[in-house]
């Protein structure tokens, strides 16, 4: 959810005015908490997940399925329930409010610890936050861990209680400060209607040519559909119908800055692996598309840019540009230029103590524009506080986000990882957050190296986001030089940091490969030469390093097999699964659209998954 903002957020006509003092705040507020916690250390690996669950109405009687807007009635129920309930701290859980009104963020109370006991009971934590939000609601109202609702933006009314499309826009947002001028500042920076298409799953009867005929979302009333629609293509042209989706994030604590940035650079090698495996959206306005994932559309219907940015800056929601350990290898960085990039705001962080790429990769957020701002955080400055910062900070969405400790007594140096799709089931979301966590530990208690080019990395985001990327695509990944005693030639007891002389590619003229998520994960065939042999069998290599007992090791296996099985096509994805349904239902013409009947069945199918 991100900070809240206490007070007045400025608009952005003032905004763009102080925005260059902003950043000057936001700067000293940064070094100044860097040297507070630099060198701090957490022995403990605490960790957690934060899930969004989408509200949905079903009417039996039409065989209609809705949003239904009552985050607010639901937040209220579900925090009173929670302080007068008793129950052990570890199953504990928080509820907060998201971006939509038809969205509610759960997390645990209280962060897991790293005992396969913590693990364990990682799925009951999270089925005590889907029971939770069900009785909040009536018996024809539940909360579904779905990514995006498929009839959102529909030329239908999709949500309930039933308003007129042109309070849409309005109707569906969080009524909180924060989302509200965040949204107007973002439309307000940009200067260009929001635009982005997707193109259409074609099946054998899908017209031809195709016109996505569903009216304008974010503008009924004062602006016609775009002339130049694409052909082929679902035209998203609301912020809603890319930012009101919904995934599953995992941060984990690490023992200390030097651990916390090893470990950020390496999670962001996995993302589009696990955005490939967490497949969850193959439907948008009530039609099949040619894509499995939400990420690029977040990106583009959240974007702030100009469009003399479009050319030379990052959207504000994407994949990482910077690593930021020191250890990482010289051929691992973006060959183009970085941008935004204000120097000052890079050398003043230089000059405050910091090494080139932790400099590096803050200015490049600090020196974007902010998109909210809190009016007496600026009136009121105090180097020593955090608002400003933690608003610049927090209004960067990257696939994997380093985090800084923001006091002496609460949470120390994290790594957030966020590329994954949210689950249809508790069972699943605990599985690919259990395997996470085993992996981050696995890295960072062996070193291990996962680098890839960020030019390499680029690539597979956008090969992870095809249709079936999870059985057809390939990924760029390390396939040598991933182990810290690989190759080195230095005694046991020195190995472990290892990083400059353990790098060295095993026989291949380069260390990265493109490999199947089958390879990546399960391994490659043991009989070519240096193998990869897949992060399962590290993470199971880890348990027997860490003295797991078999039966702790058998009782977490359930849990592994269903990213092993997701890897390997024995498991559908939950994009694969639900284009599937939809095509074998009855009421499908093969023409692409999901009919209002069609959508009803499917989530009435995900909802009886966890009845």
């Amino acid at each position: 959810m991100g900070p809240p903002v206490r007070g007045t957020p400025i608009p952005w006509q003032e905004l763009q005015i102080v925005a260059p003092i902003a950043r000057r705040c936001a700067v000293e507020q940064l070094l100044s908490l860097w040297k507070r916690q630099k060198d701090r250390t957490d022995p403990e690996p605490l960790w957690g997940d934060e899930i969004e669950y989408t509200l949905i109405n079903l009417d039996a009687n039409t065989s209609r399925a809705t949003l239904l807007l009552n985050q607010e009635e639901v937040l209220q129920k579900g925090t009173d329930e929670c302080a007068n309930a008793d129950v052990e701290p570890w199953n504990e859980i928080a509820l907060q409010p998201e971006w939509g009104r038809y969205m509610i963020e759960a997390t645990p109370g209280e962060p897991y610890g790293g005992d396969i006991a913590d693990l364990l009971r990682v799925e009951s934590n999270m089925k005590r936050r889907r029971n939770l939000i069900r009785q909040c609601l009536s018996h024809d109202q539940h909360p579904v861990s779905l990514c995006v609702f498929p009839g959102l933006g529909v030329r239908d009314q999709f949500t309930i209680p039933e308003e007129s499309l042109e309070n849409s826009t309005s109707q569906i947002y969080c009524p909180i400060s924060r989302y509200i001028m965040m949204v107007q500042n973002l439309t307000a920076r940009r200067q260009r209607r929001v635009e982005s298409y997707i193109p259409v799953y074609r099946d054998e009867q899908t017209e031809a040519p195709f016109h996505d005929k569903a009216g304008s979302f974010e503008y009924p009333a004062e602006h016609p559909p775009p002339g130049d629609a694409k052909e082929g293509h679902i035209h998203l042209d609301g912020i809603g119908l890319g930012l009101g989706s919904c995934s599953i994030q995992v941060t984990f604590q690490a023992f200390n800055e030097f651990e916390a940035r090893w470990l950020h650079d390496q999670m962001i090698a996995l993302g589009p692996v696990m955005l490939a495996l967490t497949a969850a959206t193959p439907i948008y306005k009530g039609y099949l598309v040619d894509t499995d994932v939400r990420w690029d559309r977040i990106s583009e219907c959240f974007d702030d840019r100009t469009p003399e940015e479009l050319a030379t800056t990052p959207p504000r929601y994407s994949w990482n540009r910077t690593y930021v350990s020191q250890g990482k290898p010289a051929d691992v960085n973006s060959k183009s230029t970085l941008t935004p990039m204000d120097e000052t705001v890079k050398q003043r962080l230089l000059d405050g103590g910091m090494d080139e790429p932790l400099a590096m990769h803050f200015a490049t957020i600090l020196s974007r524009d902010p998109i909210m701002l809190n009016r007496a955080d600026l009136e009121h400055f105090n180097p020593n506080d955090t608002g400003v910062f933690d608003v610049y900070h927090s209004s960067v969405w990257q696939h994997v986000r380093l985090k800084i400790p923001l006091s002496d007594d609460g949470p120390g140096w994290r790594v957030e990882f966020r590329p994954m799709e949210v689950q249809l089931t508790d069972f699943d979301n605990a599985a690919f957050s259990i395997f996470m966590y085993l992996l981050s530990r696995a890295i960072t208690d062996l070193h291990l190296n996962f680098y890839v080019p960020v030019d390499k990395l680029g690539e597979s985001m956008e090969r992870a986001q095809k249709r079936n990327a999870a059985v057809e695509e390939r990924i760029w990944f390390r396939r040598s030089g991933w182990s810290s005693t690989e190759q080195c030639d230095r005694p046991q007891r020195q190995r472990k940091g290892c990083v400059n002389c353990c790098g060295k590619s095993s026989g291949h003229t380069s260390p990265y490969a493109l490999l199947t998520p089958d390879e990546i994960i399960n391994g490659e065939d043991p009989k070519m030469p240096s193998s990869f042999p897949g992060l399962m069998n590290i993470v199971r290599a880890y348990l027997q390093y860490k003295n797991t007992s078999v039966m702790e090791q058998k009782k977490i296996t359930p849990y592994l097999e269903v990213i092993s099985k997701r890897a390997s096509g024995e498991l559908p994805t939950p994009a694969q699964w639900m284009r599937s349904f939809v095509t074998g239902h009855e009421g499908y013409q093969r023409d692409s659209y999901v009919g209002e009947k069609i959508r009803y069945d499917l989530m009435r199918e995900i909802v009886r998954m966890e009845a």
